[in-house]
């Protein structure tokens, strides 16, 4: 690990001043070693406080930052699971399947980008990306001889109901299969893929994507989108949550689903939470559409109407409340 990855490591896990001079010692590197990385860390966006005679200490202004993330995870999350941060990138997704195709070997991985400069949703849409929002994917191996996807986004989207109540003191709803919504806007948008062997066709690796208005401020997104996103930001600012520690609170809910996720144990708390559940709704599934009052959510996370049409996938475009 480079000497700046490590001044930060020891920084960000501790709540309280570090002097440079015993940084210098359970580093083994000089004090001059430790300025310039306290330096080069500032110039990158991080927040260190500096105090004469007292010493460094790291605040978590939301600056993506894998050590503080992991210190809100549990010690079985933390060990299972390995992380990419990037500044800027095109689509986390995409990395995600680029890397797919080298190895398996370091799955569980998170990649995390400030930014995405191609970003898309469901059927290639390009996703909003400002550097106030969380942008992550999580690349997995399949442990399955087959995949549910709606049944693997159903679970994501309960884990992150789960994190907005804890952290933000909000009960937000789901509206199927893909999107939470709090106050009825967008929130959080997920998009899960599967990665299949040419050969085998067998899904041995799956990509789900998840992007989050966080920190963003609406006024700033583009028109076209201000009528039906909304964002966090007002939560997290009220109830003081940085972006690194609600990434935390994701993915700790994430894993604790994911491991079972296809016996559906979560599906009740899921259906608590629907936007759509007995409701008359227009749903669109490539060229054909489907009206009717959604009669259950069954135990893969299907759709069924009153009646008796069962879709697996699709996308709500119309929700009327009688």
């Amino acid at each position: 690990m480079e000497t700046n990855q490590l001044v930060l490591q020891k920084l960000s896990s501790s709540d309280q001043s570090i002097s440079g001079e015993q940084l210098a010692q359970e580093l083994s590197i000089s004090r001059t070693a430790i300025w310039k990385a306290i330096k080069t860390l500032k110039q990158k966006g991080y927040q260190i406080e500096s105090k004469p005679h007292v010493g460094y200490k790291y605040n978590d202004n939301g600056f993506l930052n894998e050590f503080v993330i992991r210190r809100y995870l549990s010690a079985e999350t933390n060990k299972n699971i390995n992380f990419e941060i990037r500044e800027k990138i095109s689509s986390t997704n995409t990395r995600a399947k680029e890397i797919s195709i080298s190895s398996d070997e370091n799955l569980p991985l998170v990649i995390i980008s400030n930014q995405q400069t191609a970003g898309y949703g469901r059927y290639g849409r390009a996703f909003s990306s400002p550097n106030t929002g969380i942008y992550m994917s999580l690349l997995l191996k399949n442990s399955s001889s087959s995949l549910n996807p709606g049944l693997l986004t159903t679970a994501t989207a309960t884990a992150i109901t789960r994190a907005i109540e804890k952290k933000l003191h909000v009960t937000p709803s789901i509206k199927w299969v893909n999107d939470v919504l709090v106050n009825g806007k967008k929130v959080v948008g997920i998009l899960t893929e599967g990665i299949a062997d040419i050969e085998s066709r067998y899904i041995k690796q799956i990509v789900i994507g998840i992007g989050i208005n966080y920190s963003t401020d609406i006024d700033n997104m583009p028109s076209e989108l201000k009528q039906r996103a909304g964002s966090l930001l007002e939560f997290a600012k009220k109830y003081s949550v940085s972006r690194n520690e609600f990434i935390a609170a994701v993915l700790q809910e994430f894993f604790l689903l994911y491991p079972h996720y296809e016996k559906g144990t979560f599906l009740d708390e899921y259906r608590t939470h629907s936007a759509v559940l007995n409701k008359k709704v227009t749903i669109t599934q490539g060229q054909h559409q489907y009206v009717g009052y959604v009669d259950q959510i069954n135990r893969q996370g299907e759709i069924v109407l009153d009646d008796g049409t069962t879709l697996s996938s699709g996308e709500v475009t119309k929700i009327r409340l009688a």
